[in-house]
């Protein structure tokens, strides 16, 4: 009876191993329960980080159409300033051209005691680049006057390469060289000259339909007419004053 006395107690022999699995359970709550709120904190996180990304989102759409409407705005005003600037530099064409009428007109008039028959009036040359504008104006008796009617040649001589060249402007240029008019009419031509070709003097006649009628016949200067259209060029009005 003494010897079961002595031998220690089943727990008294076993309590480290119960200790041992007390803390492990102990340890796995803790582990667990640590795990679901550090779980719960990262879905919270997850919450307010989608929230502020949805915000940042918006925001963005937001400013997106706040500067689509900003270009917008812009562009409306570049072609608002791009219209008025044509309708101002129209008004000044307007009114220069409207100048220039009154200038011819006022040229022409001063002259009528002097037309007193068919003639050329006035001829203006303008070289841009390879291109040349003859602007003719031609004219006759300018009180109780006749339908005149009759074609007009045109024959401009320069030279080539130190050779002399007659240049038939209505026939190389296929040229609209009929007039009929009973006071003036305004002609105006554009052309190109040959490559080399150094012009000098411009030859212009006028043959009236009816046969009995003198040719007119009038040589012009080219140095002179473009020195002069140069410095004083107007820019008359294409049209017939019948």
């Amino acid at each position: 009876m003494q010897q079961a006395t002595d031998e220690p107690s089943f727990i008294r022999q076993h309590w480290l191993m119960f200790s041992l699995m007390v803390l492990a359970v102990v340890t796995f709550l803790i582990g667990r329960y640590s795990n679901i709120d550090m779980l719960n904190a990262f879905k919270g996180q997850k919450r307010t980080w989608d929230e502020v990304n949805q915000q940042l989102t918006a925001e963005n759409e937001q400013q997106k159409k706040t500067i689509s409407l900003l270009e917008t705005e812009v562009k409306i005003k570049n072609q608002a300033i791009a219209e008025l600037q044509k309708s101002l530099d129209s008004l000044t064409q307007e009114k220069s051209t409207l100048k220039a009428d009154l200038v011819f007109y006022e040229n022409l008039l001063s002259h009528k005691d002097t037309i007193n028959k068919l003639r050329v009036f006035d001829i203006e040359i303008e070289e841009q680049g390879e291109l040349v504008f003859i602007k003719m104006v031609l004219a006759q008796k300018l009180q109780k006057a006749d339908l005149t009617e009759g074609t007009l040649v045109m024959k401009l001589t320069g030279i080539t390469e130190q050779t002399g060249t007659v240049i038939d402007l209505v026939e190389q240029y296929k040229l609209d060289n009929d007039y009929a008019f009973k006071y003036f009419e305004i002609k105006k031509y554009t052309i190109s000259l040959p490559k080399g070709f150094n012009p000098t003097t411009l030859l212009v006649e006028l043959h009236g339909k009816n046969k009995r009628q003198k040719v007119v016949s009038e040589q012009f200067q080219w140095s002179e007419l473009l020195s002069r259209s140069q410095t004083d060029l107007v820019d008359e009005p294409s049209a017939n004053a019948n």
